[in-house]
């Protein structure tokens, strides 16, 4: 780093800090990071891809840098429909994406749980499996498609990339022309399909931090789409770093002042590419301790600890990701679906068997986005754990507990759980004081089933 000024050096510490937190920070790599591997200039695919895609209709670019948009257009009208387009992008994303750069194996190594991808090749997966993690991946289609893919909780060991401009491997998916990116965003806007809860979550939690490179804030469909992924009022501010053309744009001054104002500010920096994902990655193995990544996989319990099962909305997942972790350090197993089975169909049939015959605790998670949900899975599940909850006895004159609620900050809390004594977890000591009653309660039924006589 010895390049590097104390400015650009406190900067690094700051993400490291951001990338290192609870909440985490989502990656999001935009279509100017998307490159061949073996090409020092670094220019763009999309850019590489609008010359071929002129080239074989006999047209040369009238603008410099060649839009993708318009050539896509172009081809689409010369060569009568847009499967040809579709078939040719699909195999070029599918060619030039399967060796990532230094750059993208330099980020991989770091705990990021979280990659946004505007680029519809495979760089980032490529570079997450190169340093030994598993990946996942799922796609945003503007054609109404909703994803079935069933993915676990991400983490640093398991991140997922969600491409969102379609995925090279479904050849639909992919927002090509100008007219594709119009239709994109009515259906994002509208939700149809919806951005998957499991991406949603991440993005919506007020904590996250945002790291933009190459992202291209100058095109006026950027501000649309960070709208709609909740950047805008976070608790930090997102970063972006922007290749030096950027600064020189005639957008420029427009796009930096429409990003300055306090609840949508954005600090935009010069990307060095290589020098700095190096000295990101060099930061963060200095100033993290060795366990930190370990630190942020499941903690392993003794099979003999309580397993608790949490109840909550799917719109504080985040929150649950941190309340999980809490009580698994404090000695607590936390039940965990592997198969994202609240995602799917199968959910509803192993609910109650689950609560009934999986679990020793159910933990009801209460937010505002509980309490003021018309509908949700989490109803049926209170039902069932209020039900296991009444067959339980009591020792030493104090009753067995089974059902626990617990609040997150000010919130009312749900009719049928009102006259239950309850913690708010988000106090200094809440969630000790969960996990110490949990463990007091799982204490007393140890001893309750030691005294009880075998069966002969």
């Amino acid at each position: 780093m010895e390049n590097s000024t104390a400015d650009e050096i406190e900067l690094l510490k700051t993400l490291v800090e951001e990338i290192n937190s609870p909440s985490g920070c989502v990656l999001v790599l935009g279509p100017r990071v998307a490159v061949r591997a073996d090409d020092p200039n670094r220019r763009p695919l999309d850019e590489i891809l609008a010359c071929e895609l002129l080239a074989s209709v006999h047209e040369t670019a009238n603008e410099t840098p060649p839009s993708l948009r318009h050539a896509a257009e172009l081809f689409c009208d010369r060569k009568g429909g847009r499967t040809p387009l579709e078939r040719l992008a699909r195999d070029f994303y599918a060619r030039e994406t399967k060796a990532p750069t230094d750059f993208h194996r330099n980020l991989a190594a770091l705990p990021f749980k979280l990659c946004l991808s505007a680029s519809p090749g495979h760089q980032m997966m490529a570079a997450f499996k190169e340093v030994g993690k598993a990946p996942q991946c799922d796609y945003y289609h503007f054609r109404g498609k909703k994803s079935d893919k069933r993915m676990v909780e991400p983490d640093a060991k398991r991140p997922l990339v969600y491409y969102l401009f379609g995925d090279h491997e479904d050849r639909q998916s992919m927002v090509l022309t100008e007219m594709d990116l119009i239709d994109y965003l009515v259906q994002i806007v509208k939700g149809e399909p919806p951005i998957p809860d499991i991406v949603r979550s991440i993005l919506c939690d007020s904590y996250s931090s945002f790291l933009f490179l190459g992202f291209g804030f100058h095109n006026w469909y950027s501000r649309v789409l960070l709208k709609v992924l909740h950047v805008y009022g976070h608790a930090d501010s997102p970063i972006a770093f922007e290749d030096p053309e950027f600064f020189h744009l005639p957008e420029h001054p427009q796009t930096t002042k429409f990003f300055s104002v306090p609840d949508r500010l954005i600090t935009f920096r010069h990307l060095r590419w290589e020098q700095f994902a190096h000295e990101l990655r060099q930061v963060y193995e200095e100033v993290s301790p060795p366990s930190a990544e370990s630190a942020l996989a499941p903690a392993e319990l003794d099979e003999s600890a309580p397993c608790a099962f949490l109840s909550y909305a799917s719109e504080d997942r985040a929150e649950i990701d941190r309340l999980r972790a809490m009580l698994e350090a404090g000695g607590v197993r936390v039940w965990q679906d592997k198969q994202n089975l609240r995602a799917g169909d199968r959910w509803n049939d192993v609910l109650l068997s689950v609560i009934r015959s999986k679990v020793d605790y159910v933990i009801v998670v209460q937010t505002p986005a509980m309490t003021s949900a018309v509908s949700g899975v989490f109803h049926r599940e209170i039902k069932a754990a209020l039900d296991k909850d009444a067959e339980l006895g009591y020792f030493e004159d104090q009753r067995l507990r089974f059902l626990v609620p617990v609040t997150v900050g000010p919130c009312e809390p749900l009719g049928s759980l009102a006259d239950i004594h309850m913690i708010d977890v988000s106090e200094s000591d809440g969630v000790q004081l969960l996990t110490q009653s949990i463990l007091e309660d799982w204490a007393k039924r140890q001893k309750k089933r030691a005294l009880q006589p075998s069966a002969a």
